[in-house]
């Protein structure tokens, strides 16, 4: 009796149709040693993509927290940052972030990025 092997597969396949346009431009990355194959391709663009879907999950947090949340943010990170930016790495709503980034602007706790 043989035994089997127990191996893990390193990753699932999955065909995909281009069309001709698609697959030239792609061939001629390759060709320009951008990028070692189709596959090594198909896999940075469905890594990107799936990167920039990501559902951000939003913190429950009081006026105060949010305060202490960003000011560290920004003595962590000089330099100018948008208020965007902010909520997202900090995974806070928009809202707040706005309304407690002008109120630490009105109370001198921080200052506008020269533009």
């Amino acid at each position: 009796m043989q035994k089997q092997k127990n191996r893990t597969p390193e990753g699932l396949q999955a065909a995909v149709r281009l069309p001709k346009n698609d697959y030239n431009k792609i061939q001629h990355l390759i060709d320009a040693g951008l990028y070692r194959s189709f596959a090594d391709f198909l896999r940075d663009a469905v890594r990107d993509k799936l990167a920039s879907m990501e559902v951000v999950s939003v913190k429950d947090v009081t006026a105060q927290e949010a305060e202490h949340m960003i000011e560290a943010y920004l003595e962590a990170h000089p330099g100018p940052s948008f208020a965007s930016d902010i909520a997202d790495v900090l995974g806070l709503e928009y809202d707040i972030t706005f309304k407690t980034i002008h109120k630490l602007l009105e109370e001198g706790r921080i200052k506008k990025a020269k533009k």
